[in-house]
């Protein structure tokens, strides 16, 4: 479009409005920085602000305000306004001057990263920066849909839909307290280090896997033969230690097989250990789409802004995983560290998180794992109506009783459970009562 038909377009959509002062709603959907003549941003400012107030806004009016503003505008620049005023034409012309700022904006974008990239700045924040502006810009024009109506309508699309439902976890407790893994929700699991919370997650993860769904897994703990082989374990029985050390029977080799031939044939999950930062996040997700998203764990990820504050870092990559559930509209479950205060206390709140409570604040659902100790230990044993002396002897053994605690769940109760943890196998059982 040519700068002559640009401002034309500038100038009929202001001119409709003061010759149709029924239409001042439509100054809502524009912003100063869409006017590319200066006049006119000056005048779409006062009009704006003249509609706010429930003024008229005619041409004397407007001249009246620009002068108190000592803008130098003939009366008859405004009023040439309104002689070519199309109101029939308003939306046509709001969409072609919102299309031609957009333009302006990507450009701009894509300009600025060329010359960082170009001056030698680190990629990935450079990429970060552009694709936040890139969304911000794409994001300025779209349609919310946020009337009752919309809303309603979109309920009701839900409730009658029967494939439109939560992922299981497979964990008995989780699947009954927060119902399952819903899109748009964010569930931290927390734990010490070597209590299970990796254990947990990659049982959830399969367990998704088997209900058809693509899980996107991030380790920045273990590389990703190692997940995998920790998979291999939880589905033949083989223990961790002996895939480590390659002590395997001839049977354990044909189960292997086998079950490296399930992973593969569906390939619905999704192991990366090399992304760090979330602006790699978010691209690998618009690449793989996956059902769910799995990180673990929170406290391993790289800031692409140094804070000088660990506290505010750690908060704003939860803050960030947090948006990319709404932004990708899918369940993201965040692992995170326990403060090392918390040993022998069963946690419960925000307090135990480490580095930020923000973690506790920023999630849907927390789910913290917790090996009970002393008088913890003594309820369990009771509770579970087991040997005393046989759990010790399992304990020995790598099997051992943990608490499965919701300390939080926005649309239920919260709750805790023992449950028995096999380490060699990885795996979480439910113990009946």
């Amino acid at each position: 479009m040519a700068p002559l038909e640009a401002i034309n377009i500038e100038n009929s959509i202001l001119g409709s409005i003061i010759l149709d002062n029924t239409l001042a709603y439509k100054l809502d959907e524009l912003t100063k920085d869409m006017f590319s003549v200066s006049y006119n941003k000056e005048i779409f400012e006062i009009m704006k602000n003249l509609h706010k107030n429930n003024y008229t806004l005619d041409i004397p009016t407007i001249k009246t305000k620009l002068d108190e503003r000592k803008v130098d505008v003939m009366i008859s620049y405004i009023s040439k306004l309104s002689s070519i005023g199309e109101t029939y034409a308003i939306d046509t012309h709001i969409n072609i001057l919102k299309d031609k700022f957009k333009r302006k904006c990507i450009k701009l974008s894509c300009m600025n990263l060329i010359t960082e990239i170009l001056e030698n700045k680190d990629i990935d924040s450079s990429l970060f920066k552009f694709e936040n502006d890139i969304k911000n810009t794409i994001d300025q024009d779209i349609d919310d849909k946020d009337d009752m109506s919309s809303i309603c309508e979109r309920i009701l699309d839900f409730l009658e839909n029967d494939k439109e439902t939560g992922l299981k976890f497979g964990v008995k407790l989780l699947d009954e307290v927060i119902g399952g893994l819903f899109k748009g929700e964010l569930t931290t699991i927390a734990a010490r280090s070597g209590v299970g919370k990796t254990a947990l997650a990659l049982q959830i993860m399969l367990n998704c896997a088997n209900q058809g769904k693509k899980v996107l897994f991030i380790s920045r703990e273990m590389s990703n033969e190692q997940i995998v082989m920790r998979n291999i374990s939880k589905k033949t029985g083989i223990s961790a230690k002996s895939l480590k050390y390659k002590n395997l029977k001839e049977i354990d080799w044909k189960n292997i097989i086998d079950v490296m031939h399930e992973f593969s044939k569906d390939n619905l999950i999704y192991i990366n250990d090399r992304i760090s930062t979330i602006s790699q996040l978010k691209r690998r997700i618009r690449q793989v789409k996956p059902d769910l998203v799995i990180v673990d764990y929170l406290q391993l990820l790289t800031i692409e802004q140094n804070l000088q504050n660990r506290e505010r870092e750690v908060a704003t990559l939860s803050r960030e995983l947090k948006n990319i559930t709404l932004d990708f509209h899918i369940p993201v479950i965040q692992l995170s560290q326990l403060n090392d205060e918390m040993k022998d206390l069963r946690p419960w709140g925000e307090r135990p998180m480490r580095d930020s409570k923000a973690i506790f604040h920023d999630s849907n659902n927390v789910v913290y794992i917790h090996e009970p100790v002393l008088s913890d230990f003594e309820e369990a044993v009771i509770n579970i109506k087991r040997d005393k002396k046989s759990i010790l002897k399992a304990r020995e053994e790598g099997i051992k009783i943990v608490d499965l605690i919701v300390a939080k769940c926005r649309d239920g109760e919260t709750k805790f459970r023992h449950y028995c943890y096999n380490g060699p196998r990885l795996h979480f059982q439910h113990i009946d009562y």
